[in-house]
């Protein structure tokens, strides 16, 4: 009965705001943070992103995405010299079109523009883009912050768990392309505990990894897509119902999608040794506590002087 009073309160608060309802946060943060990332091998991927504050007056920006979006092969990571970033910027009649940007992988400085998580099976990379950021201004552009990093706390505070309603943000491909680079959104659920070590198998090699499955249609092109819990309005946290709409916490990166093997079908197959892969719809996500581990990289000097 308690339950049912809360959720016509939720109701009838929603009816009472009206046209005073705003649209969904993604649009006003995750939705203009997501690029379309391509190396010069011709592969492509998603990134998105995060600014990490210096001072009262500046922060630096990066961008996040895997290792394997730059290249799987780690010795041709090295070799690497560029990436192509699709962006959009506004024109002077206020229209938003694609834009190409060759960056280059060494900063204004002569350092290395990028910097990788130290664990090798943990799949993210981030790039320094500070400088592309002041060269673009027409850029439609717009990034989260560490207070939207879904930390311990944060998976703690808001009863984040199994089940939950998440939205990925991409490029996947195959899917066609409009006159604007904007990334398409899809949406799914948690597919296992978050918070849990998450064990598989890759390359005949034990992984113990700091992540989880979605369950959202990943596939192809998605890599280092951020997952972002979807801000929904009536949520229970602490056995309490929430009126204010879930902030669109990030959950994590994509990083691998998962996939299963049918039997063959094959009359001279009887023991039905051939499978053929398939899609199984499941991501595979790294935390977005290895996100932030990754753009601290870039301040270790900083913190080792002082």
């Amino acid at each position: 009965m308690k339950k049912a009073l809360s959720l016509m309160f939720v109701i009838f608060h929603l009816s009472f705001l009206g046209n005073n309802i705003k649209a969904s946060p993604i649009a006003d943060t995750w939705f203009y943070a997501t690029i379309r990332i391509e190396n010069e091998w011709g592969e492509r991927g998603t990134g998105f992103l995060v600014a990490r504050t210096i001072d009262a007056n500046s922060s630096r920006i990066f961008l996040c995405t895997n290792k394997h979006v730059l290249n799987k092969d780690e010795k041709k990571r090295q070799t690497a010299t560029k990436i192509i970033c699709h962006l959009n910027e506004t024109t002077k009649d206020n229209k938003i079109v694609n834009a190409k940007h060759e960056l280059s992988l060494m900063l204004p400085n002569g350092t290395k523009r990028w910097k990788e998580h130290p664990d090798k099976d943990v799949d993210v990379l981030v790039f320094d883009i500070t400088d592309l950021i002041i060269q673009r201004p027409n850029m439609v552009k717009k990034w989260a912050t560490y207070d939207l990093f879904a930390d311990k706390d944060i998976l703690s505070q808001q009863d984040i768990t199994i089940g939950e309603e998440i939205l990925v943000l991409g490029y996947p491909d195959a899917i066609p392309r409009y006159k604007s680079n904007l990334p398409i959104v899809r949406q799914g659920i948690i597919a296992s505990q978050i918070g849990d070590k998450y064990e598989d198998e890759y390359k005949n090699k034990k992984r113990i990894l700091r992540g989880f499955l979605i369950d959202g249609g990943v596939i192809p092109g998605s890599s280092g897509s951020p997952v972002i819990l979807k801000p929904v309005t009536g949520r229970y946290v602490k056995k309490e119902l929430q009126i204010k709409p879930t902030s669109p916490y990030l959950l994590g990166i994509v990083s691998e999608t998962r996939k299963t093997y049918i039997s063959s079908n094959d009359p001279n197959d009887p023991n039905k040794i051939n499978y053929t892969p398939s899609y199984a719809g499941l991501g595979f996500v790294f935390d977005a506590s290895t996100i932030k581990e990754t753009i601290e990289l870039f301040f270790e000097n900083k913190r080792a002087k002082e």
